[in-house]
């Protein structure tokens, strides 16, 4: 990697994992970010220097939140979006309830009609 582009990158520090290495840049927000998006307008700038660093399919890029609360939230910057990700760094489904499983829809079939 440039050294000039990890100098510039604002990135507090980057994991280097079995197959994957993280970069990540961390920093505090004023509340709890609800979803992907209002991450990216919160957090614009941070997301753009992000962007800097190649995506490969041996690295990856991190933003990690720390609200007022203590709480920690992760976000995961894609090329084309930002995906919301637990410690683990599993994704976490967006507007899934817990206990309830994902509604399909019905063929017409199976509503008799």
């Amino acid at each position: 990697m440039d050294r000039d582009l990890l100098r510039e990158s604002w990135l507090e520090f980057i994991l280097f994992c079995p197959g994957l290495t993280v970069f990540v840049r961390v920093r505090r927000c004023r509340s709890h970010i609800m979803c992907p998006d209002d991450c990216a307008a919160e957090c614009k700038q941070d997301v753009l220097h992000l962007h800097r660093v190649p995506l490969t399919g041996v690295t990856a890029r991190e933003l990690w939140l720390l609200s007022p609360w203590g709480t920690w939230q992760f976000f995961r910057i894609l090329d084309d979006r930002l995906i919301e990700i637990r410690a683990d760094g599993t994704p976490v489904l967006q507007g899934v309830v817990p206990g309830v499983p994902p509604s399909r829809p019905v063929s017409s079939s199976e509503s008799g009609k």
